[in-house]
């Protein structure tokens, strides 16, 4: 048995602790041991569902394809091939390779998706989930203590009682209403889970262990045991009863796709539904509102509730809204001007454009769509030449709020004392059987076939936004609260251009409860294969216009009581046999 030594006693000092002494391949090897639960990804739903099935007495096998850290060599494994390089970042990019996941790197924002979002939209092709928003409502709950996020409150009221409801005096309505979204620290699950994980005696953790295929049983019904690679080529065997991979929506697919000596579409594939129905989110920064009334009374900034959590408020488009102009999902932030153009006069722009090159490409992909020459540099530095004492105060309070703080705050935002702010759209991308994962003819250095990435926005999108902008800009205008100016031909061009969200990769096994018309079913089992399972946003039918993490760790935990029922009644037939 693989077990940790030397750790501090408390929960809160294991949860600050980055090393944990766990076991390795040579150690795997060694064991006969049948775990009742193998889950294939130490991220953020791998890490939570280790915890969750194994609290529950269930033995435990967590097999991380990563180390401590992202290196160069292990991110390469995620390099793969993009139909139009233009529109979608890099494949190694967005997504961490070591244990932990990309919660190493998430911005912590957890919302709930909607109960339309669960819903058969009559105008949304291939919309609709095999049950409905209050089926994961006490499992958010479990989400958010998760994430410490803190409570489900997610409008004003409930987070910010007492406080100013509306983000803009006078613009609630029917249509448009502001609702909150909360922030995690953000957590690094693996020091959210890494201390107690490793102090459970019915858990392994093994790092350095990618999973290269997954073996079915020759009637294709069953997972037998899934291969580890090890670093001196070889292939190692591993057993257990019931298999999650919980590898992130992009590796879970390639993972299925290239397991295809028994069922050869790819395990899960017998629809062709597999790696179909790529999505993601439309996020970028078009048009600028200028409110009415005192600058005072814009509710754009950060608040924090009764416990300390940052929250933000943010425009909704409405169910009624949805429902009567046939939309998406949308909201929208108020954000910055664009920090590349110097003409801002801001040295704290300014500040950002020039370090913007030591910043996670993950957060500096949609700086600035032009480049900027040494002129333009030039101006920069004199912007924050001008402003030393307001650059100061800037920096003094990040490095408190933000460096050194253990709940950080989330970004940075700017008030505006014309009352004038760039606004930021976020919106639901409709299911598109075209938008598509499959895999490349290229190799990854343990022969595994890499992925060919085709992401498209479909007219819907696009017809969606133009509609949520007109929107949006006459509720402005009706209720008095303001004036919104943007260019359309510019509102479809970065909706294309730089609209995908990276780091959300949603729909690729999609959830049914027919298996004609997708992946996994409403348990998140693949169709056809009894003992498989996903723990990923892939399962996702449709991307509603929440950040997916929230949700999945929802999933996740329903999951684990799926499995405990699993292993439960199979253990009454073990014993009645």
């Amino acid at each position: 048995m693989l077990s940790a030594t030397g750790h501090k006693s408390t929960a809160a000092q294991a949860a600050k602790e980055t090393v944990f002494v766990l076991g390795s391949l040579s150690d795997l090897k060694s064991s006969s041991q049948v775990s009742d639960v193998i889950i294939v990804g130490g991220g953020a739903a791998g890490l939570t569902l280790a915890h969750a099935v194994a609290s529950s007495g269930k033995s435990v096998l967590l097999l991380e394809a990563g180390g401590d850290k992202r290196t160069k060599t292990s991110q390469d494994f995620y390099r793969g091939e993009l139909a139009d390089k233009v529109v979608h970042p890099p494949t190694d990019n967005y997504r961490v390779r070591a244990i932990g996941g990309t919660s190493r790197i998430w911005g912590g924002r957890a919302i709930p998706f909607d109960p339309i979002d669960f819903e058969k939209r009559d105008w949304v092709s291939g919309s609709g989930w095999p049950f409905g928003h209050k089926e994961l409502a006490d499992y958010y709950h479990k989400g958010m203590e998760a994430s410490e996020a803190g409570r489900s409150a997610f409008l004003p009221g409930q987070a910010l009682p007492g406080a100013q409801g509306e983000l803009a005096p006078g613009l609630d309505g029917e249509f448009v209403r502001t609702t909150i979204e909360r922030f995690s620290k953000p957590t690094n699950f693996w020091r959210r889970y890494g201390g107690d994980l490793t102090r459970m005696t019915n858990v392994r953790i093994v790092k350095d262990a990618p999973v290269v295929h997954i073996q079915l049983a020759s009637d294709g019904k069953s997972v037998d045991w899934v291969e580890v690679a090890e670093p001196g080529g070889g292939r190692l065997k591993v057993h257990g009863r019931s298999f999650v991979l919980a590898l992130g929506g992009l590796e879970t697919t390639r993972l299925l796709l290239a397991s295809n000596d028994v069922r050869p579409a790819g395990i899960g594939n017998d629809s062709d539904l597999l790696g179909r129905n790529y999505m993601s989110h439309l996020c970028a920064t078009v048009g600028t509102v200028s409110f009415a009334g005192s600058p005072e009374r814009i509710a754009y900034d950060y608040a924090q509730d009764a416990d300390g959590i940052y929250v933000r408020r943010r425009l909704w488009l409405t169910e009624k809204a949805q429902r009567e102009f046939s939309l998406l999902n949308t909201t929208f932030r108020t954000h910055l001007p664009e920090p590349a153009d110097p003409a801002h006069g801001d040295a704290i722009l300014s500040a950002m454009f020039l370090v913007k090159d030591i910043v996670l490409y993950e957060y500096s992909r949609k700086f600035v769509e032009n480049p900027v020459g040494w002129g333009g540099r030039l101006r920069h530095v004199g912007n924050v030449a001008r402003q030393p004492f307001r650059l100061a105060s800037f920096g003094t309070n990040w490095l408190r709020k933000r460096t050194f703080a253990d709940r950080k705050l989330p970004s940075v935002v700017l008030g505006s004392r014309q009352n004038r702010y760039e606004l930021e759209f976020h919106a639901e991308q409709a299911p598109n059987p075209d938008s598509r994962l499959t895999l490349s003819a290229e190799r990854d250095a343990f022969g595994m076939p890499r992925l060919k990435i085709d992401w498209r926005i479909t007219d819907l999108d696009l017809a969606s936004l133009e509609t949520s902008y007109a929107l949006l800009s006459r509720e402005l205008a009706a209720t008095g609260a303001g004036r919104l100016d943007y260019d359309r031909a510019k509102l479809t061009y970065k909706a294309q251009r730089h609209g995908i969200v990276g780091g959300h990769h949603i729909g690729t096994t999609r959830m049914s409860d027919d298996p004609r018309q997708g992946v996994v079913d409403a348990d998140c089992r693949v169709h056809g294969v009894g003992n498989l399972y996903v723990a990923s946003a892939s399962v996702f039918p449709t991307s509603g216009q929440a950040n997916p993490t929230l949700t999945l760790l929802a999933l996740t935990f329903r999951l684990a009581e799926q499995l405990g029922r699993v292993q439960q009644a199979q253990a009454v037939e073990a014993q009645a046999a």
